[in-house]
């Protein structure tokens, strides 16, 4: 699989893969619509990408301007192949690559006292362990772990990548702020439970899904026109 940067002071590296399945990074399409969609929430905002793979989300973040990233990913090989990409794309940011188990972490590492608390945070879990995402398990505990103080900013976001026949219905620490259903994948939104929501979520989780597909079908006409 070829992986590359799409924008941003590192557009166009390349990232380095490891074979096989491994990983289930977003398409190029879906993360430019994710990116454009936080604007310049990027800039200056302290990452967190878990179940990072390659890295291929917190890289986009830095080459936009964030100013650090935490990568978690806890399988040796993906977790080789994403050292090598932040030290070959991005060695002069503040990042760690942490090979930790993300059931139990605390989120917080030692020695990188700048890139926390977080403000953005890419949660992408496999979809075999989407399951685990209930309060009472693995995942979900995990979650309200992450919106402890010393993890998250006040005004964190959290973008949870589930399948769309999954339906997240939440964890104490964080609401549901938006969802955008994009192809055959929900982004879940997450605020912490006493920030100010933007508007009423449901009419967000509507408005959101309409504008992403819109926009989504859009580029697919404008892919056509210019093959034909």
């Amino acid at each position: 699989m070829s992986l590359r940067i799409i924008s941003g002071d590192y557009s166009g590296r390349k990232l380095m893969t490891p074979a096989g399945e491994t990983t289930r990074p977003y398409t190029e399409r879906v993360r430019q619509k994710v990116f454009d969609r936080l604007g310049d929430e990027i800039e200056g905002s302290r990452v967190a990408d878990i179940f990072s793979g390659v890295g291929t989300m917190g890289l986009e973040g830095l080459s936009r301007g964030a100013s650090s990233c935490v990568f978690f990913e806890a399988d040796p090989d993906v977790h080789e192949a994403l050292s090598k990409n932040v030290e070959k794309i991005a060695g002069d940011h503040t990042t760690l690559c942490w090979k930790t188990n993300v059931h139990r972490t605390s989120f917080v590492p030692s020695g990188v006292d700048d890139a926390v608390p977080y403000d953005l945070v890419f949660f992408d879990p496999p979809y075999v362990q989407c399951d685990l995402l209930e309060p009472k398990k693995a995942l979900g505990k995990g979650l309200t772990r992450l919106a402890r103080d010393r993890a998250t900013a006040p005004e964190a976001k959290v973008i949870l990548r589930t399948p769309d026949r999954v339906w997240f219905s939440g964890v104490p620490g964080w609401r549901i702020d938006d969802i955008w259903h994009i192809s055959t994948m929900r982004l879940w939104i997450l605020k912490k439970t006493d920030s100010k929501p933007t508007e009423s979520p449901r009419m967000s989780f509507e408005k959101s899904g309409r504008q992403f597909e819109a926009a989504m079908q859009k580029d697919e006409d404008q892919v056509t026109t210019d093959e034909s």
